[in-house]
């Protein structure tokens, strides 16, 4: 009936009694539990304590948390708003100056400093925060300090905690755990958790003391099926979340225990003075997920969405399950249109497991159908990267737990009714028009673009009381991908010409297996080749001529400006002022008019790119003009640089330079000159 009970003998101990180890098969198992309840002087609620603000004017008051290396939380923060250029600053002076740098306010925005009374708020630093001194409020135009908080050169930020591996040797029921990761004061990830199912009544379980079921408690998970018995794992990553106000220095150990045997089936010690990140949500749900009444078919065994509504608490709980891998993403949000299914203007979420096994549901603000460019909320964005386009805009979506399962991704989530910020839909309990899509992240772990969309209008009726959710098929798994052999392209100088088209990506025998990364689904064309490798030689001319467009005025989608670059990602006009002053430009930019192919169908379906070139059509406007770049090779050009898209990242690939550079040239004439000389005196 108990499977594998026989391995573990039952505590022999009273409840009252201190076990500081257990026993398996007679012998000791490589743990010792703690001895009594943890405590932490480092992890709270809201994080490590930095400090009070000090020296203050103006009615600056309040206390700072760090959460982690770059984030801090203000809380109780009241300033009266009259100073006439005040803004958050740290620097790494010795003493609070106009030689900092400004932090951007809870909207992410550097205005300057209004009123607060009171509030609570996160702010981001733009660099790990052992890198200053002080944070201040610092009026630029007075050259004064309202009010600082000193931090420590020896400072230690929160960050998570790996606990090792997890399990017993012998194993019990097959519990194991390459690793067991403390991710903030609420929550604990289990990597590659492995669990036959087989025990009676078994949970994830904390506890102060021995491992005891008068000296610990349930947490309850989604996978317990509402306290009847933990399912099998087999090798999934699995997040636990403590409920209420439950925070992980509270305890001494978390286990899988076994309620009815009263049996350990492995545990993890949680050592004292934790410092961890805080919890961080935008609301405080619990992380007991109810059975999703609701649900339904995006893509048959592909993408389902089952959903829970909660009136009462003001939430909407939805569970994204999909035949996806790791590094793709799943987005499903409300319509951009209130009459169809429309992409532009859709609020959605995307979740995701990445390849490092970390989960992530984020809230994106569909402005169009492009790469996101931060500095103006342009293209597909998260929320809090709507820069001024989006002011205010905030995350509201709460990841609750994730896993993958004999190749089934599921990942649940919340998000409240209401529409938080200028960039929310609400909730509207009656059919609504719905967005979803399937695609690949960048390296950013941003949304590139989608390789699966809906086909026509689709209806979701969240008031819906018995539509069911029905699971995936399981998958069958797909055959390796191997990438389209692209021959090299060796121009001759000019004024032979080289022409650049933008055009599809290839998926993933494309661009994503030629170049290594994820694009946006479209790419640089050279001479009708999809990104190949470019060949040239120093102290020559080659021409191009672009056809990228060059009207960034209304859609930045359509705009591609050519350039040529020491990074591999380009992109430059995204870059921060750091990112840019560590890149070299070449040549260019330069668009011209927008002349692109397109393709109908689907690049899995090709095994070589000259097959699937044959599907190509080329779209131009009549009196087409096309963007002239020329480039000399200077003779110190390094031997490997790329040519890319100037506003977007992830289009283009390697350029090969060769030939003997200027240092080379002059050093081998000075050794040829040497050697003459020596000779002319034999």
């Amino acid at each position: 009936m108990f499977g594998k009970l026989n391995h573990r003998v039952t505590n022999p101990l009273g409840p009252n009694d201190i076990n500081p180890s257990s026993v398996v098969d007679g012998k000791l198992s490589f743990h010792i539990l703690l001895l009594a309840v943890c405590t932490s002087a480092t992890s709270t609620e809201y994080g490590k304590l930095l400090g009070t603000f000090t020296n203050t004017a103006h009615g600056v008051a309040g206390t700072i948390y760090v959460i982690d290396a770059r984030r801090i939380w203000l809380r109780g923060f009241s300033y009266d708003g009259q100073g006439p250029d005040a803004f958050f600053y740290v620097g790494s002076t010795d003493r609070p100056s106009g030689n900092g740098v400004i932090i951007p306010n809870e909207n992410e925005q550097t205005s300057v400093l209004g009123a607060y009374s009171d509030r609570n708020f996160i702010l981001t630093l733009p660099e790990d925060i052992t890198t200053y001194k002080w944070f201040s409020v610092w009026c630029r135009q007075a050259g004064a300090n309202f009010g600082d908080i000193s931090i420590p050169a020896n400072f230690v930020a929160p960050a998570p905690l790996d606990l090792g591996s997890f399990g017993f040797d012998p194993k019990v029921h097959d519990v194991s755990a390459t690793k067991v990761t403390i991710l903030n004061t609420k929550q604990v990830k289990f990597t590659n958790l492995v669990y036959d199912g087989q025990g009676p009544e078994a949970f994830f379980w904390v506890g102060g003391g021995n491992v005891t079921m008068a000296g610990g408690k349930r947490v309850p998970h989604v996978d317990d099926n509402n306290g009847v018995k933990l399912r099998a794992y087999t090798g999934e990553d699995v997040i636990v979340t403590l409920e209420g106000t439950d925070r992980i220095f509270n305890f001494g150990y978390i286990s899988i225990w076994c309620a009815l045997a009263l049996q350990d089936f492995g545990n993890a010690v949680i050592p004292a003075d934790l410092n961890v990140p805080p919890y961080v949500s935008s609301g405080n749900p619990s992380p007991i997920m109810p059975e999703f009444p609701n649900g339904k078919v995006l893509k048959e065994d592909r993408f389902h969405i089952c959903w829970k509504v909660d009136e009462a608490a003001g939430t909407l709980r939805l569970r994204f399950e999909g035949t996806v891998k790791r590094d793709e993403y799943m987005s499903f949000g409300i319509s951009g249109s209130q009459t169809g299914t429309s992409m532009p203007e859709s609020d959605v979420i995307v979740a995701y497991i990445g390849k490092d096994g970390e989960a992530g549901a984020m809230d994106y603000y569909l402005q169009s159908r492009s790469q996101c460019v931060p500095t103006n909320g342009d293209g597909a964005c998260p929320d809090v990267l709507m820069g001024s386009a989006g002011a205010g805009a905030t995350n509201d979506v709460t990841l609750l737990s994730s896993r993958v399962n004999r190749g089934i991704t599921t990942i649940d989530v919340e998000r409240p009714l209401a529409a938080i910020d200028a960039k929310d839909k609400a909730i509207s309990l009656a059919p609504t028009y719905v967005s979803w899509a399937i695609g690949e992240l960048n390296p950013e772990k941003r949304v590139s673009k989608h390789s699966l969309v809906p086909r026509g209008d689709v209806q979701v009726d969240f008031s819906q009381e018995s539509s069911s959710c029905p699971r995936l098929a399981l998958p069958v798994g797909d055959k390796d991908v191997t990438p389209w052999v692209i021959d090299d392209l060796t121009p001759k100088p000019a004024p032979e010409v080289i022409t650049a088209h933008i055009g599809p990506s290839g998926g993933e025998q494309g661009y994503q297996g030629i170049a290594g990364q994820v694009g946006w689904g479209i790419a640089w064309y050279l001479n009708g080749l999809l990104v190949p490798e470019l060949n040239v030689q120093r102290n020559n001319i080659y021409k191009f001529e672009i056809y990228g467009g060059n009207d960034n005025s209304t859609n930045l989608a359509n705009f591609h400006p050519f350039y040529i670059t020491s990074d591999s990602d380009g992109g430059y006009n995204q870059k921060t002022a750091k990112g840019k002053e560590a890149e070299t430009i070449y040549a260019g930019p330069s668009g011209g008019e927008l002349c692109d192919f397109t393709s109908m169908a689907d690049p899995k379906d090709f095994d070589t790119f000259e097959k699937y070139a044959e599907t190509l059509n080329k779209t131009c406007p009549p009196m087409l003009k096309p963007g002239i770049l020329e480039w000399t090779v200077d003779p110190e050009t390094p031997d490997v640089v790329y040519y890319q898209c100037y506003q977007h990242r992830y289009f283009g690939w390697k350029i090969n330079v060769s030939g003997a550079s200027q240092t080379a040239v002059s050093f081998a004439l000075m050794v040829a000159l040497l050697a003459l000389a020596v000779f002319n005196q034999i």
